[in-house]
Formats: structure tokens, sequence, C-alpha cells
């Protein structure tokens, strides 16, 4: 800290602060009585001047003290001559000096290693838990490609099959957890405007993205209908409007007031973008008070029915924006913990308690015991609706997140060949999204078409997610140095 303080200065600053150290020093010398020995009186000058400023003002402060002494006290006085016996102290004072000199030097060395150290090991630290996020968002983009295309073999693998929430909780939620560690630092007077605007941009961007796809999963529904005269592919998901009035559909698609099925995420995640400004602002009150308003929100919509509504048909979004801001809200407040704490709470008590919920939801599962499940309760009798976001599926996957990061599992999972290809695809969300969701259209019209099997589901999808490997790798060549992405502003999870 006190060599921060001196490198504040200029170096001229730095010399005439050193010559005035050495003040104090000479009027402290015109108190006491004088002999050979009371060089050691400047000493004070000689260190103030070593661990402010460095060797350059100590090497002043000991040849200008050694003057002062030399031509005020030492006999003959006002001159510089010595006698022999004279020399010794001056000698010793001058290996003091150069012994306060090392030793500050040393030190500020020491110091410096230390700080470079500690800053290289945040730097790791930050490192590792992005590369954790982009994992598991990797993770993520993965299984939802695999469960877009129902009844294949991989589907019964995923996560959804062993408890009571999917892949979109994780989806939100680590969108927060990304935008609060890109721009919750940020969110201040003076830079609000810009992290508006950034979102802002992003936000047109999805929304090309979405009425883009899609515009593709029609017209790939539509080929395969027409190739293998399947009119029934075009009679699901909200794709039967497109038949009965092409405008309209067109209209609606472009309004996101009409979403496909399996297409319908991107427009949640939209409007969750622009509520993550309002939710940094009530964060920079008070991280309580966002989460409060937030649960709020959510507890009016379940009450209400409050929901955005759909066009042309009836009924309202299928994932509800009110209620779903709720994961958003608990990812950015998880983020913001990481930013500033750099690391989540944990204890043993909550740690049993997320135990517990997850085996409970195990049980609750498909592949839970029937007996259990049906004791539980859990065949539409629990708040498990993932339109309003049941609070049984948002226990659960919080309880599995905590679960996740307090056993450390990213640590493990880093050994693992497969956390670098996750990480890359994760870095890449929107890009992997676009693509699997193409790749999930083709592979949906080809199960529906009768083209699946077992060689079909290890051919196809294990192509498809080799491809999205591929193209991520591609993505991260293409993309500039770190240091310019920096410059630029942070990526924004996506």
């Amino acid at each position: 800290m006190i060599a921060q303080f001196g490198q504040r200065f200029t170096t001229p600053a730095q010399y005439a602060l050193t010559c005035l150290f050495a003040l104090p020093c000479f009027a402290l010398r015109l108190q006491w009585p004088w002999h050979s020995f009371s060089f050691f009186l400047f000493a004070p000058a000689v260190l103030l001047g070593a661990a402010l400023f460095g060797k350059g003002p100590a090497i002043l402060a000991t040849v200008l003290t050694a003057v002062f002494a030399v031509f005020f006290w030492i006999e003959p006085i006002y001159t510089f001559r010595l006698s022999s016996a004279q020399v010794p102290p001056l000698v010793l004072y001058a290996l003091v000096c150069a012994g306060i000199v090392g030793l500050c030097e040393w030190s500020r060395a020491a110091l410096n290693r230390d700080r470079r150290a500690a800053l290289a090991e945040q730097r790791a630290a930050a490192t590792s838990r992005l590369d954790s996020i982009d994992f598991w968002r990797g993770l993520v983009l993965c299984t939802i490609f695999i469960n877009h295309v129902p009844g294949n073999l991989l589907e019964a693998i995923t996560h959804k099959n062993f408890g009571v929430s999917d892949s979109a909780e994780a989806f939100v939620f680590l969108s927060g957890v990304s935008l609060a560690l890109a721009y919750g630092h940020r969110f201040r007077p003076g830079e609000r405007i810009g992290v508006l605007l950034a979102m802002l941009r992003r936000v047109i961007k999805l929304y090309g993205v979405h009425v883009l796809l899609s515009f593709a999963a029609i017209a790939i529904f539509s080929a395969g209908a027409l190739y293998w005269r399947q009119p029934d592919l075009l009679m699901a998901h909200g794709r039967s409007l497109h038949v009965a009035d092409a405008w309209t559909c067109l209209i609606g698609i472009v309004s996101l007031g009409h979403q496909l099925g399996y297409f319908n995420i991107l427009p949640l995640y939209m409007v969750l973008i622009l509520v993550v400004p309002v939710l940094l602002w009530l964060a920079r009150i008070d991280v309580s008070l966002m989460l409060i308003t937030s649960a709020l929100l959510y507890a009016l919509t379940r009450y209400a029915g409050w929901n955005l509504p759909n066009w042309p048909t009836a009924g309202g979004w299928f994932l509800n924006p009110f209620a779903w801001q709720f994961v958003m809200a608990i990812g950015v407040a998880a983020g913001l913990a990481l930013k500033q704490q750099g690391e989540i709470p944990v204890t043993r008590p909550m740690v049993a308690l997320a135990a517990v919920v997850v085996a409970v939801g195990f049980l609750m599962s498909p592949f839970g015991p029937a007996v259990t499940r049906s004791w539980i309760g859990a065949n539409g009798h629990l708040d498990t609706d993932k339109t309003v976001l049941g609070l049984t599926r948002l226990s659960h996957f919080l309880a599995l997140a905590y679960l996740v990061y307090a056993l450390r599992l990213s640590v493990f999972c880093r050994r693992l060949p497969v956390f670098a290809p996750l990480a890359t695809i994760g870095r890449h969300g929107l890009l992997m999204f676009a693509l699997l969701s193409i790749l999930a259209a083709v592979g949906q019209v080809l199960v529906g078409t009768k083209h699946g099997g077992i060689w079909f589901d290890v051919g196809f999808l294990g192509g498809g997610l080799v491809l999205l490997w591929v193209a991520a790798h591609l993505a991260d060549a293409a993309r500039p140095p770190r240091s310019a992405r920096t410059a630029a502003r942070p990526a924004m999870a996506g």
C-alpha cells in the first residue's frame, strides 16, 4: 500500500519529497548533541524515500543527508574535509543506508510478485468459472438438441427423466449468471446507457434469429410434408396456421404472437433481457430487494394469471415471461455473488436440503418407482406446470444447481475429455441454438416419416453433436483476439 501511494507522484515530485524528508531529521539533529555516529539520525529520511519511491530517491536521500552531516557538524564544520577517524562512521552509514534500500527493494519485489500471483490466481479463477459456465451451457444446448428430437435413444438419459425440471430452467439461469458477470459491474451512473444499448442490440439480434428460425422451420416441415406426402407434419406445434392462413401466420411470427413449438425460448429470452436492466438497478440498491420484487411479480403472475397474449390464436405464451423472470433474477443474483464475493455461500444444512429435494425429484421422475410417483402425487397433483414455472420445477432446479455448485462438479468434469468441446459449444450460445434448432427440425421430419431407429439415433444425433462442436470450433477461430474483445465489450450470453 505504501509503495502504491508513492507511485502516484511524478518522478520529479518523488525526488523533491525525498529532499523534504531530510528536513525533519535535520531539525532533530539540532536538538541532540553531536558525535560521530549521529549520521543515523538521518536514516528515517532514507527509509521513507526507499519505501515510498524506490532506490533512486533513497540514494539521493543517502547522499544528501551525508552531505548535511559532513558539512554542518563534523569538524571542521562548513567544509567537506574528513579525518581518518571520521571515515568509518560515514562508510558504516552508507552501508546501513544500502541495506535499507536493498531491504525495501526486496520487499517491493516480493509484494509485486505476490500481487501478480494474486492477480493471476484471480484471473485463473475467473477463467475457470467462466469456462465452467460455458461447459454447463454447452451441456444444456446439447441436451436441448437431443430432447428436441423426441423418441430417440439418447433422450432417455437426459436429466429431465431424472427429475421434474429440464434444460429450459438451466438455460435461463445460466443466462442470468452470464449477464450479471458481464454487465453487473458496469451498470452504474454514466455507463447505464451503454449497457442498455448493448442489451437492446442483443434483443434485436435475437429477434432476427427467431424470425429466421421460424421461417426455416416452416420450410423444413413443408418440404418434408411435400416430399414424403405426409401432411401431418404441418398439423402440430402451431404449424397448421401456416396451412390455414399463411399471411396471418407470417404476421403472427413477426409480432411474436404466434410461436412454433420447440421455437419459443428465444422470445422468452428477449423479454427477459429487457428485464435485466431493471434487475441490475434494483440489485445496486440491494440484491435482496431485487429478489423480493421478482418473487412478488412471480406470485402475482401465478395468482392473477398474467401472461403475454398469443395472436391470432387464443391463450398466452407457452413460456410465461412474468413467471420465468424469477429464474433470471436468481441467476443474476448468483452472478453478482460470484463477481463480488468470488463464491456462493455453501452450508451443510443447505446441501442436505438440496440433496433431499433432488432425491424426491428423482422419485417423482419418469424413471422413479411408479408406486412412489403415485404416493407423492406427481401425476398432475403437484405444481410442475412449465408455462408458469411451477414451484416444484423451480425448487427442483434450484436444488440441483446448488448441489452441482456445492459438490464442485465443475472441477470433476474438467478432467473429462468432453469438457473442452462442451465449453467451446457453450461459448457460442446463440449460434449453437440456431444450428441445433435447424438440425432438430430436420430430425423431427425424419422421425415423423419413419426414418428413425437406433442407427438413426446414433448417426444423426451423434453427427449433429459433432457438427455443433466443429461449428463452435470454427467460430472460436474466427473470433478476434481476447484483448480486442475485452476492449470492445464483454460477451453476452446467448
